[in-house]
């Protein structure tokens, strides 16, 4: 074999090397991290135990890195709140896609909620909610964006059930209060290891009630 055609040979053709990642890419996936391992660790062990320090060790990055997306532990909170609020709105939105107006779809907007019960991302927001009573800079980090969710799903309840009650009957943030109360207070069930067959028992009942108070006069 002649040097030509060595020059032609399969195992001399250049090697395609994967595009490099841009700045921004990298970033991107950086945060990726952060914000799971985030989630992890304030579903295993709290909001007292998820450091900043811990969660850079969780994410496989150095403290600079992550306090370069996120300078502080508030800020870096705020944007786990944020995820999962964003989160819940793409699980409502699916869930409602297709479904008749009224008691139907209020009910497709409840099972939403039940499916996020004991789930790791809802266990963290429990625990920043309930971290920020004191502290007052999680307090302010977070605060406008559980306003705004709060808000969206008070319209989103007042549409879907116009057509069952008024849109300013108090009834509608009755259930918006309880809902949160049912979906959190489950989640604690779960920590607490009652068996999931209990917890949609429970599910269950509720949706009974909530049917109930909706349509009795």
């Amino acid at each position: 074999m002649n040097s030509q055609t060595l020059a032609f040979a399969p195992d001399s053709a250049p090697v395609q090397r994967p595009a490099r990642r841009t700045q921004g890419e990298r970033s991107a996936e950086t945060r990726r991290k952060i914000l799971s391992s985030s989630v992890e660790l304030l579903h295993q062990i709290g909001y007292a135990g998820a450091t900043t320090s811990q969660i850079a060790k969780a994410a496989g990055v150095s403290l600079g890195a992550l306090q370069h997306q996120y300078p502080t532990k508030a800020g870096l909170m705020a944007a786990v709140v944020r995820r999962f609020a964003t989160e819940r709105f793409l699980a409502y939105r699916r869930a409602l896609r297709g479904v008749p107006e009224g008691l139907p779809r209020f009910l497709a907007l409840s099972k939403a909620s039940w499916s996020l019960i004991g789930t790791k991302e809802l266990v963290a927001a429990m625990e920043i909610e309930l971290a920020m009573r004191d502290d007052p800079e999680l307090a302010d980090a977070i605060g406008d964006t559980l306003s705004r969710h709060s808000a969206f799903v008070r319209r989103l309840l007042a549409r879907i059930l116009e057509g069952v009650i008024s849109p300013d009957d108090p009834r509608v943030e009755t259930v918006r209060l309880l809902n949160n109360a049912i979906m959190f207070g489950l989640s604690l069930e779960t920590i607490r290891a009652v068996p999931r067959a209990q917890i949609e028992k429970a599910v269950t009942a509720w949706e009974d009630a909530m049917v109930r108070l909706l349509t009795t006069p």
